[in-house]
């Protein structure tokens, strides 16, 4: 299908994304992720309130690197501070804006934010409506099947297109299954049949060939999550490129550019330990090195386990 979008993207290729995660798609990562071969890297999910507050630690999640097209993800549900931290200059290192109706814990749903946003159409309606108008970018929307036993994202997804949504992006569990089970494959193909923009598919691709599937299906793109958590090079092999560093230049190169972010040592030992154990959870003895891990305090511990990787 052909689209005609206001947007860098070219849709007539296939998009080969990093999803967003809290926790892990911080700066650093997105850029290895981009040099490993992503074609589209987002951000984690950022309040548009604490935006709004000049939360610090918000405003530095800003910080973008990648060299290819950057989408950052907000979320909240109040109108007036969409307008203000999209009327300001905050968002003006990435290329795309991606809005959260999707996220199933517990402190974001009861706050009326992430998946709680499929509950009433016509509130998600306006709040997406305003995002569309007031973003100097493309708008694109991320959600879910639906909330309690609601599957609504047929309806959801036209909504979206509806207000001006430049793409969307399914992730086919329910709220209430989190990231349990398996996703809802038939779901896919029934979005894309019942909307006239693109559509990504997010959840559950963990081998090249689920991405063919969802690329035969007419899906626009996917979204990689869990399979990319210390596992850059994922992007390689969907890609069919040779990675351009081996793991343990990922994981230095990862430490090193965060050691400009992080000011504290024991902050930036106490944020990198858990990524490190990624890094070598398919390593010869990755239980016990996972182990020591957890014991280290200091970067040179860090720093001597990268060095005999």
């Amino acid at each position: 299908m052909n689209y005609n979008l206001p947007m860098k993207i070219n849709f007539n290729k296939f998009i080969i994304a990093l999803a967003p995660m809290a926790g892990v798609t911080d700066f650093a990562f997105r850029k290895i992720c981009a040099d490993f071969g992503a074609d589209m890297v987002v951000s984690e999910m950022i309040s548009i309130k604490a935006l709004e507050n000049n939360s610090k630690l918000s405003k530095k999640m800003l910080r973008e690197e990648s060299k290819c097209i950057r989408s950052i993800q907000l979320f909240g549900h109040d109108k007036d501070s969409i307008i203000k931290v999209l009327s300001s200059d905050l968002t003006k290192d990435f290329d795309i804006v991606d809005f959260n109706c999707g996220c199933p814990a517990p402190k974001i749903v009861k706050n009326n934010d992430g998946s709680a946003m499929m509950r009433d159409l016509n509130n998600s309606r306006e709040v997406i409506a305003t995002l569309v108008k007031y973003s100097n970018k493309p708008v694109s929307v991320k959600f879910r099947l639906g909330i309690d036993n609601n599957e609504n994202y047929i309806e959801f997804g036209k909504m979206c297109e509806e207000v001006g949504v430049s793409f969307i992006t399914l992730h086919a569990r329910t709220k209430e299954q989190g990231y349990s089970g398996t996703v809802k494959k038939e779901a896919y193909k029934n979005l894309i049949q019942n909307v006239n923009i693109p559509v990504f598919w997010s959840g559950d691709i963990n081998t090249k060939e689920d991405m063919e599937y969802a690329k035969s299906i007419g899906c626009a793109g996917v979204m990689i999550g869990r399979a990319s958590i210390g596992n850059p090079e994922f992007f390689s092999i969907l890609k069919g490129i040779d990675a351009p560093y081996s793991k343990k230049e990922t994981a230095k190169r990862h430490l090193e550019m965060l050691k400009t972010y992080y000011k504290s040592e024991r902050t930036l030992v106490s944020y990198f330990k858990k990524h490190l154990m990624w890094y070598v959870k398919s390593t010869n003895n990755a239980t016990l090195i996972k182990q020591q891990i957890l014991q280290f305090t200091t970067l040179q511990e860090i720093e001597s386990l990268i060095d005999k990787m």
